[in-house]
C-alpha cells in the first residue's frame, strides 16, 4: 500500500502547496469579484473606519445593523491602517483581504485539527487524512465565497477549528499554555459571529465525551480537569466586558436571533416552518437536486453547497463517522464523532433561522464538512491501495482516486464560482454595484459643488462609506425626489447636480426637466441587463427655476419658512380619488424645529373629512435640513372617500412640532381656498 510520507519535506511542502492554493483561490481578482460593496460589508467598513481614525472610539458591540459582534471591524480597521501605510486605499478590495486571511487560516486550522485527530486515532486513519481535509476546505466554493466577502462569518469554521484542535492538543499534553489558548480563542469566538456563540457548547460536548472515553486514565483525570476549568474561567474573562455590555443593554442579545428565528412560530417572514428549515438544511449538501440556499448574494441560486466530487468523499466520510463513533466509549473512536457534533451543532443556527439553508449563517459547518470529506478521501485512499489481485498491484489506485476527486472538485469549484456566480447579472444588485458606482463618483466631484442625491443618501451605508472622508456639510443632500424637490429659488451661482437613482425613484426624471428647462445629464450607471439604474442631471450655473405655482400665495408661516403658492392634481377632483396637492416652500432662515405638516380637507360644517400629516418628503427632507435661499416643492396625497357628497370643500393646512406647537400660530390654520368635488 502506498504511505503518506512522513518525512518534515513532505509536510511541509504539502502544507504550503494547500496554503497557497487557498490563497490563491481566495485573492485571485478579489479586487473585480465579487463587484460593489454591499451594504452589510459598508457597515461593518465604516465602523472599521471610525475605529481607525477615533481613538475613542473602542466598542464592545456594534449596535447598528441589528446588532453585530465587532471583531471583524477592529480586523478591518488594521487592514486599513496597513493599506493606508502601503499606499493603498480603505475600501472593498481592504476588507475582502481581510476575509480571505481569515479564510486560509481556517484552512490551516483545519489542517492542524486533522494532525491532532491523526494522533488521537492512528489506527482509524492515516497521516494523509489532515492534508486531505484541508485541501478539500481550500477548494470548497461554499467556503471559499465568503472568503472574499467583507463580513463576518468566515471567522467562525477558523474558531471552531482552532478551539477544538487546542482542546485536543491540551488533551494530549497536558500543556497548560494549550488550555489557556483555548480560552483566549473561545472567549474571542464570542466577538466573531452569533453563529460562533455556540461553539463553547461543542466544545464542551467534546470535553465531555474524551473524559467518558478516557475514564480510565486516572493520573490525568486531575490535571484535564483543571486545565479545563483554567480555560473556563479565561473565557469567562475574556467575554467580561460583553456580558457587562449586555447587561446593559439587553435588548441587543437577542435581536439578530429572534428577527430570524422560526422557533415558536408557524410561519416566518420566509414562510418556513421550524420542519422545513431543519429539511432543508439537512439536504442542503447535494448533490440529488436539492436547492441550496437561493441568494445570488450568498451562492449559485439553489445550487448545494458541495459539488459532485466533493459529495462522495463527504457522504461516505459521513457513514464511516457515523459507524465508527457507535462505540463511543473507546479511546480513538471517540475522535470520529468530533466532525458529526461540529457538523450537527453549527448547521443549528440554520435549522432554526428562516430563509434555509442560509449559508452565511451556518459557513461555520465548512470546516466539519471538509474534515468528513477527509475521512472518506482518506478511507478510500488507504482500502482501494490496500487491495491487491493475484495479476495487479492496485497500490496507487487509492491516491490516485482521491487526487482526482480533490482536483475535480477543487477545479468544479473555481469554475462555478469564478465563471457561473461571477458573470450572474443579480451580482449588480445583490452587492449594490449601482450604489457603488454612483458613491464613488460623487466622491470624485471637487469640493464644494453642490448635490442632490434622491432616493438614497447617507442613510445607506454603501454611500455613506464612499463619502466618509467628507464633512457632513460637504456631502449631498438626500431628499426623496417621489415626493419632494429642493431647489435654489434664485439664479444659483455654480452649477447644481441631481444624482438621481432612477431604479427607485420614478418621478425625478420627469419633473427635473420642469423645473429646469436647459438641465442636461453628464453620467449614467446601467445594471448588467444595460437598464438605466441612476443618472446625474446639471442644472446649469446662472439660471432659473421654471415651475411657479398655479397658486400663488404669499404666507409667512415662521420658523423661516413661507408658503409662496400650491398645485392641485387632478384640476377637476373627484370623489373616492386621489388628491395631490404640491407645496411651494420658501427658505429665508434655517428653521430650528422638524415641522410636520398636516393637510386637511374640511365640509361645510368645519369638519374634517380626510387628511394627511408628514414631515416634508414623507421624512426624507425634514425642515432643519433645509437652507435658506431654497424653494422646497413638497407633494402630499389626500385620498378622497368614495362616500364623501359631491360638492364644495375647503383645503387647509399648517405645520405642528412634537411638542404640540403649531405654525402659523396655535389654533390657526392656512386655508388654502375652496374645492368642488363631482361624483
Amino acid at each position: 500500500m502506498v504511505r503518506w510520507s512522513e518525512s518534515l519535506w513532505v509536510r511541509w511542502a504539502a502544507l504550503a502547496a494547500i496554503l497557497l492554493l487557498a490563497a490563491f483561490l481566495r485573492l485571485w481578482q478579489i479586487d473585480r469579484i465579487p463587484p460593489g460593496f454591499h451594504f452589510d460589508e459598508s457597515f461593518e467598513g465604516l465602523e472599521a473606519w471610525r475605529i481607525l481614525i477615533d481613538p475613542a472610539y473602542r466598542p464592545i458591540f456594534l449596535t447598528g445593523n441589528f446588532g453585530v459582534p465587532p471583531l471583524n471591524a477592529y480586523a478591518n480597521a488594521l487592514t486599513f491602517a496597513v493599506v493606508g501605510w502601503l499606499g493603498g486605499e480603505a475600501g472593498p478590495t481592504a476588507m475582502r483581504v481581510t476575509a480571505a486571511i481569515f479564510g486560509v487560516l481556517g484552512v490551516w486550522a483545519t489542517l492542524d485539527l486533522g494532525q491532532e485527530m491523526r494522533r488521537r486515532a492512528p489506527d482509524l486513519i492515516s497521516p494523509a487524512f489532515p492534508w486531505l481535509a484541508a485541501a478539500s476546505l481550500a477548494g470548497m466554493r461554499w467556503h471559499l465565497h465568503f472568503s472574499r466577502m467583507g463580513i463576518e462569518p468566515v471567522m467562525v469554521p477558523l474558531f471552531w477549528a482552532l478551539a477544538t484542535g487546542l482542546l485536543l492538543r491540551s488533551w494530549r499534553t497536558g500543556a497548560w499554555w494549550a488550555y489557556g489558548s483555548l480560552g483566549i480563542t473561545l472567549a474571542l469566538g464570542m466577538y466573531a459571529y452569533q453563529s460562533a456563540w455556540i461553539i463553547p457548547l461543542l466544545v464542551a460536548l467534546t470535553a465531555l465525551h474524551l473524559l467518558w472515553a478516557d475514564r480510565t486514565e486516572s493520573d490525568k483525570r486531575s490535571r484535564r480537569w483543571t486545565g479545563l476549568i483554567m480555560a473556563g474561567l479565561i473565557s469567562v474573562a475574556g467575554l467580561l466586558p460583553l456580558i457587562l455590555f449586555f447587561l446593559q443593554q439587553p435588548d441587543l442579545l437577542l435581536m439578530r436571533p429572534a428577527q430570524i428565528s422560526v422557533v415558536g412560530q408557524t410561519a416566518s417572514p420566509a414562510d418556513s416552518t421550524l420542519l422545513d428549515a431543519a429539511w432543508a438544511t439537512a439536504k442542503m449538501f447535494g448533490p440529488f437536486g436539492s436547492p441550496g440556499d437561493l441568494d445570488p448574494r450568498r451562492n449559485i441560486p439553489g445550487a448545494p453547497a458541495l459539488n459532485l466530487w466533493q459529495a462522495i468523499p463527504f457522504y461516505g466520510g459521513l457513514l464511516i463517522a457515523l459507524w465508527q463513533s457507535r462505540r463511543i466509549g473507546r479511546s480513538q473512536n471517540v475522535i470520529m464523532a468530533l466532525p458529526v457534533i461540529g457538523l450537527l451543532g453549527l448547521l443549528l443556527p440554520g435549522m432554526i433561522s428562516e430563509y434555509a439553508p442560509h449559508f452565511h449563517r451556518i459557513l461555520g459547518a465548512a470546516a466539519p464538512a471538509a474534515l468528513l470529506c477527509g475521512i472518506g478521501l482518506d478511507a478510500g485512499w488507504r482500502v482501494i491501495s490496500g487491495v491487491r489481485s493475484a495479476r495487479v498491484r492496485f497500490a496507487l489506485i487509492g491516491p490516485l482516486v482521491a487526487g482526482l476527486l480533490l482536483v475535480g472538485g477543487t477545479i468544479t469549484s473555481a469554475h462555478d464560482y469564478f465563471v457561473r456566480w461571477a458573470n450572474l447579472p443579480d451580482l449588480f444588485y445583490a452587492f449594490d454595484e449601482g450604489l457603488w458606482q454612483l458613491g464613488q463618483w460623487v466622491a470624485d466631484q471637487q469640493s464644494g459643488s453642490t448635490i442632490y442625491i434622491s432616493p438614497q443618501g447617507e442613510n445607506h451605508a454603501t454611500l455613506a462609506f464612499a463619502w466618509r472622508k467628507e464633512p457632513a456639510e460637504a456631502q449631498p443632500i438626500r431628499y426623496d425626489g417621489r415626493y419632494v424637490l429642493p431647489l435654489t429659488a434664485g439664479e444659483n451661482q455654480h452649477p447644481e447636480q441631481y444624482a438621481v437613482i432612477e431604479h427607485e425613484d420614478f418621478r425625478s426624471r420627469l419633473l427635473l426637466p420642469g423645473v429646469f428647462p436647459t438641465i442636461t445629464t453628464d453620467f449614467m450607471v446601467r445594471d448588467a441587463a444595460g437598464q438605466l439604474y441612476a443618472q446625474v442631471y446639471t442644472r446649469p450655473a446662472a439660471t432659473l427655476p421654471a415651475r411657479t405655482p398655479r397658486f400663488p400665495l404669499e404666507v409667512a408661516v415662521g420658523d423661516g419658512i413661507s408658503l409662496v403658492g400650491y398645485d392641485l392634481l387632478p384640476e377637476v377632483a373627484h370623489v373616492g380619488g386621489p388628491l395631490y396637492i404640491q407645496y411651494h416652500w420658501q427658505v429665508t432662515e434655517p428653521p430650528r424645529t422638524d415641522w410636520t405638516v398636516f393637510s386637511h380637507l374640511v365640509d361645510s360644517s368645519g369638519s374634517v373629512v380626510t387628511g394627511f400629516d408628514s414631515p416634508p418628503g414623507r421624512g426624507s427632507l425634514v425642515t432643519t435640513r433645509w437652507q435658506p435661499g431654497w424653494r422646497v416643492l413638497d407633494e402630499v396625497e389626500l385620498a378622497l372617500p368614495a362616500d364623501l357628497p359631491s360638492g364644495e370643500y375647503i383645503l387647509r393646512m399648517g405645520l405642528y412640532d412634537a411638542s404640540g406647537n403649531q405654525l402659523p400660530a396655535a389654533g390657526t390654520r392656512v386655508e388654502l381656498g375652496s374645492l368642488t368635488l363631482l361624483p
